[in-house]
């Protein structure tokens, strides 16, 4: 068989992408330091290796044992660790070594100087917040007044009624709070890469809790998907005439996975878009 030596060295110099890691255990579960990786640890199976290298973030449920010499590694690697309840409600988070492209950390520093700072950030989420409402209207084809005449209050109600009437109010918010809980994941991730890692706590001097602020709007375009796959669920439950399964943790994070790319995109223009704006205003 003939050695391709070409495609071997591509495949050595090739670092593969950071990946999520998302630990949800279905029983006792422990991580700790192994060298280079972490090691996931569970009575029902053997220790799992995950290098630190190809780890881009962790969300992690609160029942799950930590060593501190693990927890120290991710924020030395600049991995950060969110901390999550059974319902997708986020209990701790944390923060890794910023990253190195700071522009608009320094443009939104500089901005943050200003008096009114704080109120022309509110306006600027609010109308981008307004803007991704009337996407998810189009994208949910919402009937009566045209989708763009909606605000998002009502936009917001009408997904919660539909949510609800296919998967029941409790299921509708938990898989909202999941799966609102992996965008913020992956929008603290993203903005530390930018070089706002620190930036994401200025809400404890009285600045705006960015990630959560961006997530707010990131999440809309999200919605849809989730709309789509809870009408499924209840289609195919009556299809075959069974009771409706509430969704699990591992389902969502499936979901979210699968749109991880478009996320992704979205995610990227709504900082885009924050950076232009900074720019023009300081």
């Amino acid at each position: 068989m003939q050695h391709d030596t070409a495609n071997d060295h591509r495949r050595a110099v090739t670092t593969p992408a950071a990946q999520p890691l998302y630990i949800a255990p279905a029983d006792e579960t422990w991580v700790g330091l192994d060298g280079p990786a972490l090691r996931v640890t569970r009575l029902s199976g053997a220790p799992q290796l995950f290098p630190l290298q190809r780890i881009g973030r962790i969300q992690s449920n609160q029942r799950v044992d930590w060593e501190t010499a693990a927890l120290l590694a991710c924020a030395e690697h600049g991995i950060p660790v969110v901390f999550i309840d059974d319902e997708g409600a986020v209990q701790a988070r944390l923060l890794g070594r910023p990253g190195l492209r700071d522009e608009l950390s320094t443009r939104l520093l500089e901005f943050l100087l200003r008096p009114e700072a704080l109120g022309m950030f509110e306006h600027w989420c609010g109308q981008h917040g307004a803007r991704a409402a009337r996407w998810a209207a189009f994208k949910l084809r919402m009937k009566g007044e045209k989708a763009r005449r909606l605000s998002p209050r009502e936009v917001r109600n009408r997904i919660n009624d539909s949510a609800e009437a296919y998967a029941g109010a409790r299921d509708a918010l938990r898989t909202r709070q999941w799966l609102r809980t992996l965008a913020y994941g992956w929008m603290e991730s993203h903005l530390r890469d930018l070089g706002l890692g620190r930036t994401t706590e200025l809400s404890q001097v009285g600045q705006p809790q960015l990630a959560s602020e961006l997530t707010d709007i990131l999440f809309w375009y999200l919605e849809p998907a989730r709309l789509g796959w809870l009408k499924r669920r209840q289609l195919a439950a009556a299809r075959k005439g069974e009771p409706r399964r509430s969704p699990t943790q591992r389902e969502v994070v499936r979901l979210f996975e699968r749109r991880a790319t478009r996320a992704a995109r979205h995610g990227r223009e709504i900082t885009s878009a924050l950076h232009r704006w900074l720019i023009h205003e300081t």
